[in-house]
Order: structure tokens, then C-alpha cells, then sequence
């Protein structure tokens, strides 16, 4: 497994590769995301009201929830990413209207977005950083974007939880298991809810979630019910993630409760 891991880093930084994924994302008829997000979008963008241009940050140079949108001259996009390579494989994919950067995100970096937002009316913004979502799109919901795309983290459960802002956060570092990040589906419905928006849709591997501004809402929109629904996160071999055995492992560490901005750990039930 070690060598074929070498062996695929290898590959993705190798010269040719930037060729190989221009031509497979040019002539794909697919978008390639993480898993049916760009599907989802694509359903949720063919109404008129929602603009054209969307915000990305947290992205893979070889797939990303927007990536569907990227491929559209009629759209213009915002990447943001900490790593070389990503940033890289997407200026020499995609065409003009799509701007690449490198930034480490941090709650006093975020200006970037809303400077890129000022002059434009935003329809989606996705976030997907592994540690500080919730905090980023607390931040930035102000500027109303028709849809919101955040990742939350099936193993908190429907607790409404958060992981503390640490502007260095590393999933890694803050425990080995690499399951204690980001936010739950119930703290993100919350705030969402707060300003107006509404729960419609999941993706197909349970781990991002899909709010829709209320005033574009149509008269037949279902939103989906968290009180009913079951959440459930799938690796790419379809098999099931051990969210309650994840749970037991990363308890005990500090959480904020979002519906009161208490720290809370152990107890939670």
C-alpha cells in the first residue's frame, strides 16, 4: 500500500498529469467530484435567480464541488487553497473566468472572499476546510449567496456541535484518529436557518450539505427534515464509516455548543 501511495503521489505531480486532467475533464461528460455534489449542483443551478458565479474554498486540483460550474464559460469562480499543487492544476485547466489562489484561510484572510463578492451578486459558496467551516460561514453568510455548500462531520452526530476556531487547525494533529474537525449537520442547519436558508439536500456519501436561499425557494421545494433523517457517511468502496465508534474516540475533547456557545466534551450524550 506504501509504494502505491508513492506511486499515485508520484504520478499526480508528474509533468503530463496537468495534460491528462484537461483532457479528462474537458471531454468528460461527467463532473468529477467527490461524490455526486456536482450533480446535486447542477440541479439546484438551473434556476434562474441563482447567479453565476460561485466561491470555493478547501478544493482538490482533481475534483471539487463546483467543478461542473468550472467547466461552464457562462460561469466565473473563486478557488482558494492552501496547497501549490491545487492551486496550480486549476489555472492551467480552467478557463479565465476561474481564478486559483493560494491562502492558508483564516478568519482575518476571509476578506478575500468578500472583496471577490463585493461587486457581484454570489451564487454559491463552498466551503470545505476540515476544521474551521462552521466558523468560516458564520463569517461570510452575510453576503447571501444563493447556495450555501459546507461539508459537517457525520461522527458529531445531530449534537449541535463545533470544533473551537484555531486559525492553525490541523485534523491531524488535533487527534490521530483525524475525526475530530469541522462542524455537525445540526450546527450548520442552524445557523443556515438563522439567516434564512434551507436544507436541500445531502450528497450521496452523507458529508456535505446543501442550503438553499428561502426567497428562491419554489412553491413544490420539500426542504429535507433533520428530525428524520438518517445520516450515514459511505468511503468510496460503499462501505460504511464507524461514526459511533469515532464518536467514543474524540468525546472527550472541547466542543462549542452552538445553540448556547458552551464548551461541552465528555457529557455529551
Amino acid at each position: 500500500m506504501k509504494v502505491l501511495s508513492v506511486t499515485k503521489d508520484w504520478v499526480k505531480r508528474s509533468p503530463l498529469v496537468h495534460s491528462y486532467i484537461w483532457a479528462r475533464h474537458r471531454f468528460s461528460a461527467t463532473p468529477q467530484s467527490q461524490s455526486n455534489e456536482a450533480n446535486i449542483l447542477n440541479e439546484l443551478t438551473r434556476r434562474e435567480a441563482v447567479p453565476r458565479s460561485f466561491v470555493e474554498f478547501g478544493f482538490s486540483g482533481w475534483e471539487f464541488n463546483c467543478i461542473g460550474l468550472a467547466r461552464n464559460l457562462l460561469w466565473e469562480g473563486l478557488l482558494l487553497d492552501g496547497g501549490d499543487y491545487n492551486v496550480k492544476t486549476a489555472n492551467q485547466i480552467y478557463h479565465d473566468g476561474i481564478v486559483a489562489k493560494r491562502l492558508w484561510i483564516t478568519r482575518e484572510t476571509l476578506d478575500v472572499v468578500s472583496s471577490y463578492a463585493q461587486h457581484r451578486d454570489l451564487g454559491i459558496l463552498s466551503i470545505d476546510v476540515d476544521g474551521n467551516d462552521y466558523w468560516f460561514l458564520k463569517d461570510l453568510i452575510h453576503l447571501r449567496p444563493a447556495i450555501i455548500v459546507s461539508e459537517f462531520n457525520v461522527s458529531f452526530g445531530k449534537r449541535p456541535l463545533t470544533v473551537p476556531y484555531d486559525p492553525n487547525f490541523d485534523r491531524m494533529l488535533k487527534h490521530s484518529s483525524g475525526e475530530y474537525y469541522g462542524a455537525s449537520i445540526t450546527a450548520l442547519d442552524q445557523l443556515c436557518r438563522l439567516h434564512g436558508y434551507s436544507l436541500m439536500s445531502v450528497s450521496a456519501n452523507g458529508v456535505n450539505a446543501f442550503f438553499m436561499r428561502d426567497d428562491l425557494l419554489n412553491p413544490e421545494d420539500e426542504p429535507m427534515n433533520l428530525d428524520t433523517m438518517k445520516l450515514l457517511k459511505r468511503y468510496p468502496d460503499g462501505s460504511k464509516a464507524p461514526t459511533a465508534q469515532f464518536w467514543e474516540q474524540i468525546k472527550h475533547l472541547p466542543f462549542v455548543d452552538v445553540t448556547g456557545g458552551d464548551s461541552a466534551g465528555i457529557n455529551m450524550p
